[in-house]
């Protein structure tokens, strides 16, 4: 028996529509899904291969304890009774900052999440760790200073822009917007718009630029200093968004003038006659930037996403059509945790705030775990990501995993993180459960997709939600839930 299953692709955040041929209880074919309103019938190479993620070589299909250093099945009251005494020991003797939640970054379901972090709150814990927390602490915290809400994520209106700025940004390759390089082509193909790429290196992007800055690495908030000089110098600031929209803009122009603009540009190893037509370019036309990992990632990261927010600002692009705007949101990303206010957490060890809506970067959590500290971290659920693969300076985690009192982890996989832990818990694929996502870069429209499961999983396994729920039950922290709220669910 076969049929041909709409949902959609989960190996990156746009999460684009396809069918699916199930045979037998088995994916077999990917096809795009031409109806799906936000993809609309396009996908890429990982999406149509989708099935090799279904069925992994090494598949987890019980739960399993470490006993003597070599791991055994054992059943989920079992696990779950164990796991959740263990918990409560631990925190009623060393409180609720000695647990941590590490998870809610999964390209393809936040569902766990929501559950994740409901148990963490439950606990008394705001120890959530995640690669959000590595890649964009620092734009997340400037969203947050700047306009008012770590999850206001801005975004090109790439349907009304006049010319879009690419930087540090390799659409062509990596997506992060619905239908990149569909979207990237038309824009350079358009002799009424431009398609800029700000990039060391001739990425695919760039290739089709319309125009192409090859800054070196590096200085990417020196050259946006510089362009924001040569705006102000030569009197091209939108003024009347300024006074009507900006605060505290008066306080900060003196940064910009008499700056050695053409040093700057030099230093840059760009030629100034380009930055300076660019510059001009941004006075004339309603432009709009997708910033990206080079960006986020590399040398300043936060001071470019801070000057980029002022480039943006003092050209008035922010809530303009064709501008950068803030993407609709079904479901914010996370939560705001401004560390000025005292009843939000910093890590106990080396005093990180969480910046990246609510998160804490994973980078610092191997000195949170290795140290005599009285509220160092002891025990910590790990849930649909592989830390000891994805997140920085593995030999630490390794050691540091080792020195917890207790690991918990689930997944698909016996990964390299659930060989140090304690408890591994068989999680079902995104494609055997309930879930969505609330990615957004969508504008003017807001989607969501929730996909149900389209096929059966093979084993005793439980989406990572259940697992969540049943400890949460096995701790005493669900209470009574009339029938009549069941019968209703149902």
């Amino acid at each position: 028996m076969s049929k041909w299953h709409k949902t959609g692709c989960v190996l990156c955040a746009q999460n684009c529509g396809i069918q699916v041929l199930v045979e037998n209880n088995k994916m077999v074919k990917v096809r795009p899904d031409k109806e799906n309103p936000r993809s609309e019938g396009y996908v890429c190479r990982k999406g149509l291969n989708v099935v090799y993620h279904q069925y992994p070589a090494d598949r987890l299909t019980e739960p399993m304890k470490k006993i003597d250093g070599k791991f055994v099945p054992v059943s989920w009251d079992q696990a779950m009774k164990e796991i959740a005494e263990k918990l409560k020991t631990g925190i009623a003797q060393y409180g609720p900052r000695s647990f941590a939640y590490l998870g809610s970054s999964a390209q393809g379901g936040h569902l766990e999440a929501a559950f994740g972090v409901s148990l963490m709150k439950c606990l008394g814990s705001q120890n959530l760790y995640s690669s959000a927390g590595q890649e964009f602490s620092g734009i997340w915290w400037v969203q947050g200073r700047m306009f008012g809400k770590q999850y206001l994520l801005h975004g090109p209106d790439d349907h009304e822009t006049e010319m879009l700025i690419a930087w540090g940004w390799n659409g062509m390759q990596s997506h992060q917007m619905p239908q990149a390089p569909k979207v990237l082509k038309k824009i350079s193909k358009d002799p009424d718009r431009i398609l800029v790429s700000i990039d060391p290196r001739k990425s695919e992007t760039a290739e089709i630029a319309n125009i192409h800055l090859p800054l070196m690495p590096g200085t990417d908030a020196l050259l946006v200093k510089a362009m924001i000089a040569i705006i102000v110098n030569q009197g091209w600031e939108k003024k009347a968004f300024l006074e009507s929209n900006v605060e505290g803009w008066d306080k900060i122009k003196h940064w910009f003038k008499n700056f050695d603009v053409r040093a700057a540009v030099k230093t840059c190893e760009l030629d100034y006659d380009a930055v300076f037509d660019l510059c001009q370019l941004m006075s004339e036309k309603r432009w709009s930037f997708h910033p990206d990992l080079g960006i986020y990632m590399g040398r300043n990261s936060t001071l470019n996403s801070y000057l980029l927010n002022i480039l943006g600002a003092v050209c008035g692009i922010f809530g303009q059509r064709g501008g950068n705007i803030i993407v609709g949101l079904f479901m914010p990303l996370g939560y705001h945790a401004d560390e000025r206010d005292p009843k939000v957490w910093k890590t106990a060890v080396t005093g990180m705030p969480p910046a990246a809506a609510g998160s804490f970067p994973p980078s610092v959590l191997p000195e949170e775990i290795l140290t005599d500290h009285s509220d160092r971290l002891r025990s910590i659920i790990v849930s649909v990501c592989n830390p000891l693969r994805s997140w920085p300076d593995t030999q630490a985690l390794e050691k540091a995993f080792s020195h917890l009192d207790l690991l918990v982890v689930h997944d698909i996989v016996m990964s390299e993180t659930a060989r140090l832990a304690d408890y591994v818990l068989p999680c079902r694929t995104f494609y055997e459960s309930w879930d969505g996502t609330f990615f957004p870069w969508t504008y003017p429209n807001i989607f969501f997709q929730l996909r149900r499961p389209i096929v059966q999983c093979e084993g005793n396994c439980l989406e990572s939600s259940q697992i969540f729920t049943l400890l949460a039950e096995k701790m005493g922290l669900i209470p009574y839930i009339p029938e009549a709220v069941i019968e209703a669910a149902s």
